[in-house]
């Protein structure tokens, strides 16, 4: 397979002005996203990028491609970090490598944990699944739940009646995410008190962690 020509300066200064046209921001550093599900949070960060008006550049976002492991969504991470630096690569290196996991894989966490942590990869992990982070984004909802169809339907119920995984529109949700900011870091505080981790405390969330990095300042 031929490799990817790298984009010239010229390109760059003209892809740059148009950005700049069009009142598209940069960060000031490179973040990538990669998601257990190809489905709701990689649409959810998609929709939370044009609601922050980030370059494509800024912040990439990719599923899982069916590999849900959190030890296979952290080597997913991995490999496409290491692809960025590859002097065949076209694209700039990332600053920042994110993985969003649920924590109702409980203690098969914690190998992914480890791999992540020894590469500089951070864990975004809600309990028990990414549903939990999107009921934060409506009230501060501290009851436990036995599993993800559990979150799932409590989300349905008391929110969004008709929400489905990988078809849900979240540009309106996105523009509540201070609101679920606040209430994830409130909740998680016991936790870290307790020096639990995200997967040992039901609920919690620490996708605001992630949240916090995107909307830093250019």
């Amino acid at each position: 397979m031929a490799e990817k020509k790298p984009i010239s300066k010229k390109t760059r200064s003209l892809l740059d002005q148009l950005q700049r046209k069009r009142g598209i921001r940069d960060l000031a550093q490179r973040i990538l996203i990669v998601c257990e599900d190809n489905k709701s949070a990689p649409s959810y960060f998609k929709a939370l990028k044009r609601y922050f008006n980030l370059s494509a550049t800024s912040v990439q976002v990719e599923g899982s491609g069916g590999s849900t492991q959190p030890i296979q969504v952290v080597r997913k991470a991995i490999m496409l970090m290491e692809s960025a630096r590859s002097q065949a690569s076209s694209t700039e290196p990332y600053s920042q490598v994110w993985c969003v996991i649920d924590g109702d894989y409980g203690s098969k966490i914690v190998n992914a944990r480890e791999s992540a942590s020894k590469r500089g990869v951070k864990l975004a992990v809600s309990t028990k699944c990414f549903e939990y982070w999107l009921l934060l984004h409506y009230e501060e909802y501290d009851r436990a739940s036995m599993d993800c169809d559990s979150v799932v339907s409590v989300l349905r119920r008391k929110r969004i009646p008709n929400y489905e995984k990988g078809v849900y529109d979240f540009r309106e949700m996105v523009k509540r995410v201070e609101d679920a900011v606040a209430r994830a870091e409130k909740l998680r505080l016991p936790g870290i008190m307790r020096n639990e981790l995200p997967e040992d405390q039901n609920p919690c969330s620490e996708v605001y962690l992630l949240i916090n990095a995107v909307r830093l300042p250019v």
